[in-house]
């Protein structure tokens, strides 16, 4: 009311700044004689022809309307003094109850409520009504009430003071009845149970639809809001409405006793709220199953840049504003949402020109779309989806060149068995109680009407059947006593139809499944139109797909691409992307600031594809597997060892062989000559021992070589490490042997009674104990087992013995590097001692090969890779035996071969 005061205020401003202004009553005043409903008028002498009056005739009327200052010209101004509301609730305590309705209606605790009406807008008779055992009340869209369309201008006031009562479609009583009449000859379904009727019309007007609704509630043409005037509770569910502001208004009040509604005509996601509304059901397909059949015709044809376009009223903003949280769901993309607004026409063209979205959906009623078409003559190459209420493009508009090629959604065209027969040749006279349809049959506007809309029949013809099942439910039970049936009848409560309702299931007679989805709402069944133009220039509509949402998912939608014909604009199929999209093998990296359709292509990194175009992120690649060239596939990783193929493992083989070959003719040399000094003087059976060790050692790294294995995982450093540790215990038995043999020879030495105390074989035993332990307690706790590696080299499968524990195998190699110290230390020390065959200084150079190859083996084998690794250890174990083998035992062939003077006994006591 403040804000209208300023308005007021602000007017008077503007107009006194032209005109003297006269003295008048104060607008404060004005206002505080208003009434909180009135209507503006700018005549002074126009009778108020909206007047809201009550059963009680009470008048709310316009007591002062008009703020006017009288001049040589008049600046005229029209303000909503009224709130938006065509209708209210308000509680009324002194409303008179007749004496036969004394009984309450379901809601004890519920207020009284009182309803205005437009009285002087009524038809004659308005209802429609046949007695039964349960009555099924319906509030249909049967005419609508508007001020008459021609008048003299002498009768203006006439004219305006009543209006008149125009039949838009009588078809839907007689649909009505038909459905009834069919329903109660039935034998299987509701047996011995009559289905009555109540009918009202609405007049697509929200305050009268509500009054009708209390009419049904009440009974008896009664309005006694709260009250029920009949003897017995009759009212199963109530049908209504077509128009959703209606269904919504019967929704608000309905939700309040409890009953079922079941809507034939409003298509509204508001409705769909079942906190809200938890009693309308309704047989039209939702909007939700639309707005699927919509999606899922974009991503059949890959359609991800569209624009929306939305007619300025609550139920299309409302369901565009559905459509388009649908469509950004999916991942695609809203480039614009335009309501309409003709203010704005001249905006809405350039907007529409300018965009990148080949794809515009409409969104509105076909009034508003065709009206509109202005905005698309400059906007060729487009693709329409139009989602209108009246269904078919006007073939005789020429401004409907534009929508060539477009696409439209309706219903699918159902057929009743016998109702188009029964309607054609139908008269009221033939139906009982028939002055409803007497008085609207007299109008001769009703027999312009040749045509009826078979798909809303058809959703009154569901809505019927829905709750006669839904009773069947309730009251044939089974096993149930056909007294429990009287009773459930007699005390009908009517929120226990509302759980039968949710578990309806029937066929119809074209074999379609009807039943409610959480919603409240049928499966959703579309025909899919395109819109050609022929050569002649006539448009026609051709049937190019259907879309089934009961159907599993991926057989839904079911299109004929063959059939539909594009805008001239297109030579193939027409695309709506922001971009092209990726390629198999790049990934979307999103635009900063815009879009999720908008971004760049970026190829997948190695070790990651993508299979499909437009992919968010790219896959990785499974372990043994990589990517080709392209990045598009996942292909087998090629896998790398040391083989005994490979020019590498061939070469280590060869040697390997070739060392054991050298090693068994120096044990075939030395057993041939045990006899002779420099055999014996050098303790035969260690080096009998050492031979044999050095013989195994360079078999053991052929383990190495080949394709990893459990066993060959499993011993393969194990038999390297026991090896090893024998040579070198061996050798530093050999070593002490020396030493203790000569300094036995010392006067007062003690050393001379371990000579008979087999010292060396002790030493050898001891020091092998300790390495086989290690390795025992290796095997034991952390053994090695076979392992790929995919990541040292790019594409391949490094196929390779994992260690268990890299601890232990550090320590079998620290242990052996000890034996290795002490050997070279003590062969060191026994270097200078007099003996001509002595092979300390040999055993001491052995060592320093020994040492150096293992000492530079460690950092190569930690940054080695790949086979390389094995390569590395199998070239230090031939390295290092070798160096034993060359030192220790060659110098000895040589002399025993080729200079055998010197292996005589003389010689030996000459160098003593």
């Amino acid at each position: 009311m403040l804000i209208l005061l300023l308005l007021l205020n602000l007017f008077h401003f503007a107009a006194t700044q032209i005109l003297p202004l006269p003295r008048q009553k104060p607008a404060e005043e004005i206002f505080r004689n208003m009434t909180p409903c009135s209507r503006t008028h700018i005549l002074d002498d126009a009778p108020t022809y909206y007047e809201f009056k009550n059963d009680n005739h009470r008048l709310q009327q316009l007591r002062v309307d008009q703020y006017r200052v009288d001049g040589d010209l008049i600046l005229g101004g029209v303000l909503d003094v009224c709130p938006a509301n065509d209708y209210k609730f308000e509680l009324v305590s002194d409303l008179p109850v007749p004496l036969e309705c004394s009984q309450r209606h379901i809601l004890d605790d519920a207020p009284v409520y009182y309803n205005n009406s437009l009285s002087d807008c009524k038809a004659k008779v308005d209802h429609y009504i046949a007695d039964g055992d349960v009555i099924l009340g319906a509030v249909l869209a049967v005419s609508v009430k508007k001020p008459k369309d021609y008048f003299l201008v002498s009768d203006l006031q006439s004219a305006f003071a009543s209006c008149h009562v125009i039949p838009m479609d009588l078809w839907q009583v007689l649909t009505f009845a038909f459905v009834i009449d069919e329903i109660n000859k039935r034998e299987d379904l509701l047996p011995n149970i009559t289905l009555g009727f109540e009918i009202y019309d609405s007049g697509i007007c929200e305050i009268t639809t509500i009054e009708r609704t209390f009419r049904i509630l009440s009974g008896n043409h009664k309005l006694i809001p709260n009250y029920s005037c009949r003897k017995q509770e009759k009212v199963l569910a109530l049908i209504g409405h077509l128009v959703p502001s209606c269904s919504q208004a019967m929704a608000d009040l309905l939700s309040l006793y409890k009953y079922t509604q079941i809507s034939y005509g409003a298509k509204d996601p508001m409705l769909d709220n079942k906190d809200q509304y938890p009693y309308i059901f309704s047989t039209i397909p939702s909007e939700h199953s639309l707005n699927e059949a919509v999606v899922a015709l974009l991503q059949y044809f890959e359609w991800k840049w569209v624009g929306i376009i939305s007619c300025s009223d609550v139920k299309f903003e409302r369901s565009s504003e559905e459509m388009k949280k649908e469509i950004i769901k999916i991942g695609y993309c809203v480039e614009f949402f335009i309501v309409v607004d003709d203010r704005r026409e001249i905006f809405l063209t350039g907007k529409i020109q300018k965009s990148h979205a080949n794809v515009i959906i409409i969104y509105c009623s076909l009034h508003t779309f065709t009206s509109a078409s202005s905005w698309f003559f400059n906007s060729n190459g487009k693709v329409l989806i139009t989602i209108t209420e009246g269904g078919k493009f006007l073939s005789d508009d020429s401004n409907l060149y534009y929508a060539n090629g477009s696409i439209w959604f309706s219903t699918q065209k159902e057929d009743i068995l016998g109702l188009k027969g029964f309607l054609q040749s139908e008269s009221p006279t033939a139906l009982p109680g028939n002055m409803f349809l007497d008085t609207l049959w007299e109008d001769p506007l009703i027999h312009l009407q040749n045509e009826f809309s078979i798909n809303l029949l058809y959703n009154i013809h569901t809505a019927v059947y829905a709750a006669a099942h839904a009773l069947h439910g309730l009251a044939y039970k089974p096993h149930m006593k056909e007294n429990r049936k009287q009773q459930i009848l007699q005390k009908f409560i009517p929120w226990q139809l509302n759980g039968h309702m949710k578990n309806v299931s029937f066929t119809t007679p074209d074999g379609k499944k009807i039943y409610f989805d959480e919603r409240g709402n049928v499966p959703g069944y579309f025909d899919i139109w395109n819109v050609v133009i022929l050569p002649n220039g006539t448009l026609v509509n051709v049937e190019v797909g259907r879309f089934d949402s009961s159907a599993p998912q991926g057989k839904k939608l079911k299109l004929n691409v063959s059939k539909i014909k594009w805008h001239p604009d297109f030579i193939q199929v027409p695309k709506s992307v922001c971009v092209e999209s990726c390629s198999p093998g790049y990934r979307k990296a999103l635009r900063e600031g815009q879009q999720a359709c908008c971004y760049d292509c970026v190829l997948c990194p190695e070790g990651e594809i993508s299979y499909i175009g437009d992919m968010d992120n790219c896959i990785k690649c499974k372990a043994h597997e990589w990517t080709d060239d392209r990045r598009d596939k996942c292909i087998q990783r090629e896998t790398e060892y040391l083989s005994f193929h490979d020019y590498l493992g061939i070469c280590l083989t060869a040697i390997c062989l070739f060392l054991c070959v050298i090693t068994t003719g120096i044990y075939s040399i030395f057993y041939r000559h045990r006899a002779t000094c420099i055999v014996r003087a050098n303790n035969l059976h260690l080096s009998y021992i050492l031979l044999f060790s050095l013989t195994l050692s360079f078999l053991s790294s052929l383990l190495f070589i080949g394709r990893p294995k459990q066993v060959t995982c499993l011993v393969r450093q194990v038999t390297f490490g026991i090896i090893f540790a024998t040579e070198l215990s061996t050798l530093i038995g050999k070593t002490i042997t020396v030493i203790i043999a000569f300094s036995a020879t010392k006067p007062g030495s003690k050393l001379a009674k371990w000579m008979k105390t087999q010292i060396t074989y002790r030493i050898l035993l001891l020091l092998l104990i300790g390495q086989v332990i290690i390795c025992s307690v290796w095997l034991v706790c952390s053994p090695p087992f076979p392992d790929t590696d995919t990541k040292s080299k790019t594409g391949m499968i490094i196929l390779l013995c994992n260690e268990g524990s890299v601890v232990a195998f550090y320590i079998m190699i620290g242990y052996i590097g000890i034996l290795a110290i002490v050997s070279f230390l003590l062969a060191y020390y026994a270097r200078r001692l007099p003996d001509s065959f002595n092979e300390s200084q040999l055993i001491t150079f052995s060592m320093l090969v020994f040492c150096s190859v293992w000492v530079s083996f460690i950092p190569a084998y930690i940054n080695t890779k790949g086979r390389s690794v094995v390569a590395v250890e199998v070239f230090a174990i031939l390295t290092s035996n070798a160096g034993l083998l060359g030192f220790i035992f060659i110098p000895k062939c040589y002399i025993i071969l080729f200079r055998p003077e010197l292996n005589t006994k003389e010689h030996l006591m000459r160098k003593i």
